[in-house]
């Protein structure tokens, strides 16, 4: 049994099917992108990350509804399965959405220019993943990681680093996973290994 996935999504794509998803309050946050380009990719983003939920509860994604805890995360509406948990996170023009049975999940994804120090944002990716699944914000403090947590990092694409934080479960398997055909990509290196092992 899988009890997480992580998706990857390719943001750069034509978002009017994405938005026929929205809820009214996501059309009106999209409207308030100054770019283009950013509106559009925040499209992709939320309908994609309805349309996996939508899969999942066999419900259609425009019907979805979310609520937000204090800091700003979502969670399903208690209407719908409490037991799926979701984040979802953006860097460029890839998305990452993870989505987990029975735990918290929190997901980082960063795009890398050439220059930039690979362990820093291995270390950044994987505390900003670790706050997202705790629900939390970022304090002016260093993030102390608990016990019962397992953190994974991993490529989604060339060019990118990404982290996965999830609660704890000795028998917890991850997967890695790839939905088409429309903005969805394979979530994988160059060599064709999964993105989460």
């Amino acid at each position: 049994m899988v009890d997480v996935e992580c998706w990857c999504v390719r943001l750069d794509v034509a978002p009017e099917p994405y938005y026929a998803t929205l809820s009214a309050d996501e059309r009106r946050r999209s409207a308030r992108f100054r770019f283009d380009r950013d509106r559009r990719r925040f499209i992709v983003a939320r309908g994609s990350l309805r349309e996996l939920l939508g899969r999942r509860l066999a419900t259609p994604a425009r019907e979805l509804r979310f609520v937000y805890n204090p800091f700003g995360k979502p969670a399903l509406s208690p209407e719908f399965d409490g037991r799926l948990k979701f984040n979802l996170s953006h860097s460029a023009d890839l998305a990452v959405i993870a989505i987990a049975t029975d735990r918290e999940v929190g997901v980082d994804v960063e795009y890398l220019r050439p220059d930039e120090p690979h362990t820093f944002f291995e270390e950044w990716t994987q505390q900003e993943a670790y706050v997202k699944a705790r629900g939390e914000g970022l304090s002016d403090g260093p993030v102390v990681f608990a016990e019962g947590w397992s953190l994974h990092t991993f490529e989604p694409a060339p060019g990118y680093i990404g982290a996965l934080a999830v609660e704890a479960d000795p028998a917890l398997q991850t997967k890695s996973r790839s939905l088409a055909p429309r903005a969805f990509a394979r979530c994988a290196r160059d060599d064709n290994a999964p993105c989460v092992s």
